[in-house]
C-alpha cells in the first residue's frame, strides 16, 4: 500500500489508499486558502479529491490543518485525536486571522473526536491499517502515524540528530522505534531511514 505524498509551500502532505475500498485518507490538510492547489497536487498523484474521504492532522498549525474547514465543507470526515483540543484549533485560527486572506473556519461541531484506540480501530476497519500515537514533544497536540510498512509520518517532530537536551523528543523517537518505524516522513525535511 504505502504512503502517497506531494510537497507544496515547503510542506509535505500525505494520503493513504484503503486496501479494501476506493477511498483515501489525508494526513495533514495543507495551508489555508490553497484548496485548488492542494487538489491539483493530489491529482498529480492520480487521486481525485472526491475520493478523499477522511483526514486527520498531525497537529493544529496552519501548514498542517489550514484546510480542515474546507475539507469539512466538502464532506470529508475529519478526526481530532484526544490530545488535540479546541484550544489548539483556536490558537491556530487566531494566528491565521492575523494574516488575513482566505480561510474557512473549522466548524468544530462537525469534527469527529476520537481516542488513539478508536482511530486505530477505524484505520484497521477501513483498510488503511497502521496506527496513530501521541508524539507531543513538538507541540502538545502532535501525533504521528506508522503504516503497516513501517513508514512513519511524524509532522514537525524534531529530527533525532538535532535533539540535544530534550528528554521528551528522545522519548517520542524511542516510542516510534518501539512501534517498528523505519522510514521517516517529516513534514518539512527530506525522508530518511532509522
Amino acid at each position: 500500500m504505502g504512503l502517497l505524498h506531494f510537497r507544496y509551500h515547503n510542506t509535505n502532505c500525505f494520503a493513504l489508499r484503503s486496501s479494501i475500498h476506493e477511498e483515501y485518507l489525508a494526513i495533514d490538510a495543507g495551508w489555508p486558502g490553497t484548496l485548488r492547489e492542494y487538489q491539483r497536487n493530489l491529482k498529480s498523484l492520480g487521486v481525485d479529491f472526491r475520493s478523499l474521504r477522511y483526514c486527520f492532522a498531525t497537529h493544529f498549525h496552519m501548514d498542517h490543518a489550514g484546510l480542515v474547514g474546507e475539507f469539512l465543507d466538502a464532506g470529508l470526515r475529519c478526526f481530532v485525536l484526544e490530545s488535540q483540543s479546541d484550544r489548539h484549533i483556536d490558537m491556530m485560527e487566531k494566528t491565521i486571522a492575523k494574516g488575513g486572506g482566505a480561510y474557512a473556519r473549522i466548524r468544530k461541531e462537525l469534527l469527529e473526536r476520537v481516542s488513539a484506540e478508536e482511530m486505530n480501530r477505524f484505520l484497521k476497519e477501513r483498510g488503511f491499517g497502521g496506527e496513530v500515537l501521541a508524539t507531543p514533544s513538538h507541540s502538545p497536540d502532535s501525533v504521528s502515524y506508522i503504516s503497516p510498512e513501517a513508514e512513519a509520518v511524524v509532522g514537525d517532530l524534531c529530527p533525532m540528530d538535532q535533539i540535544m537536551d530534550d528528554p521528551a523528543g528522545l522519548e517520542d523517537w524511542e516510542r516510534l522505534r518501539a512501534k517498528g518505524a523505519r522510514r521517516i516522513f517529516p513534514s518539512h525535511a527530506g525522508f530518511f531511514e532509522i
